[in-house]
């Protein structure tokens, strides 16, 4: 396989990267949290792509200096590997269950196999357990290679695993974009170890990473900007393909709508109201489940979905969601509270369809305003 050929798919890799890097830095907002690691993630992989290029043009060439450059661009290829897939795996869970925060023990715990990957690579120029360069300066796999392969690709079966659990917190047109970027890696890999001299483990991740920078812009457009919930376009979507395969499994709906937003525009101005807002909803998301739905209608009326039967845990997550709002206004100092309406019930089968229930939650919602308002 002469030279060209087995870099060509390296190269033509990091140039398309390169291009989607420099539109998506004027259009992606890199002050969010999964842009900041899409950027990270990229300039790592292109940099994962120049050493693999490197060690192939001077593979094989003579001299001290290109043998320990060998050495030196191979040990940081195998012990980078594990770490990037690491943060693929991260990256994957931070996109879908966004609230949920890992403990730095379990951080720790996850990155012991990287960590036993790193010992024995820096040790393989001495004892050649994952890969040895010969006298005549060609590189070779060691009977380790395999180790630090499990090791990498674990990470991503891991992030593959996350998106199988947790599918129904993925909108329904992004799901099959979200699996062929975490599959594209895994595929490249496993062909690189099979075929031996293939270049496709980060080429094939760069070419996620441009499918993972147009899910990123369509995240712009599903989500709330103001407060990261689904879109009513994303509820209406997630619901009808619910209807669709579980219709006659029951699930929760909690419809609930701002108190005084008005007021609170009118006397202290539309930025207050958006923080009033954007506080509230996130009050409300630090008590939500994983598979938990939360999704904006419209202006300050917002619905929650949640996987139950019953109609007391509803009025549980009702009366948590009160609490804590009350817990925030004796601590805020604001010189306004808090406050929203709830309606609440099980949808089921008694239900023409998801429209009559929507209606029946909607009425309940109105209905709970009027009586705070009378009382």
């Amino acid at each position: 396989m002469s030279l060209f050929l087995r870099i060509d798919i390296n190269i033509a890799a990091a140039l398309l990267l390169a291009v989607v890097l420099r539109i998506a830095y004027s259009r992606l907002d890199r002050q969010d949290i999964l842009n900041k690691k899409f950027f990270n993630t990229s300039w790592a992989i292109l940099a994962e792509i120049l050493f693999e290029t490197v060690t192939c043009v001077i593979n094989a060439y003579p001299g001290t200096f290109t043998k320990w450059l060998s050495i030196f661009l191979h040990i940081c290829l195998f012990v980078t590997a594990p770490i990037l897939t690491y943060f693929w795996a991260i990256f994957i869970y931070s996109w879908i269950l966004p609230e949920t925060k890992t403990s730095k023990q379990v951080h720790m715990i996850f990155l012991i196999p990287a960590v036993i990957n790193f010992f024995i690579v820096i040790l393989s120029p001495v004892f050649g357990w994952v890969f040895f360069i010969d006298s005549m300066n060609v590189y070779h796999r060691g009977p380790l290679y395999i180790v630090t392969a499990i090791i990498a690709y674990s990470y991503l079966f891991y992030g593959l695993i996350i998106i199988a659990k947790y599918r129904k917190n993925i909108i329904r047109h992004e799901i099959i974009p979200v699996i062929t970027f975490s599959i594209l890696p895994i595929v490249g890999g496993i062909s690189q170890i099979l075929f031996y001299g293939v270049l496709l483990m980060w080429s094939s991740t760069a070419f996620s990473l441009i499918i993972l920078y147009v899910l990123l812009e369509q995240r712009m457009v599903h989500l709330d900007g103001l407060t990261g919930a689904w879109t009513r376009e994303s509820f209406e979507s997630y619901i009808s393909q619910r209807m669709r395969y579980k219709a006659k499994k029951k699930f929760g709906a909690i419809y609930l709508d701002f108190d005084r937003l008005k007021q609170i525009n009118d006397e202290y101005g539309h930025l207050e109201g958006d923080q009033a807002i954007r506080t509230t909803i996130k009050i409300i998301r630090g008590l939500l489940g994983k598979t938990d739905i939360l999704a904006r209608m419209g202006g300050d009326e917002f619905i929650i979905v949640l996987d139950c039967e019953s109609k007391e845990i509803l009025d549980k997550m009702v009366e948590n969601i009160n609490a804590k709002l009350q817990g925030y206004n004796k601590k805020s100092g604001k010189k306004y509270e808090l406050e929203c309406s709830f309606g609440a019930d099980i949808f089921d089968n008694g239900y023409s369809g998801i429209e009559q229930f929507l209606n029946h939650i909607d009425k309940l919602m109105y209905k709970n305003k009027r009586e705070k308002r009378n009382n």
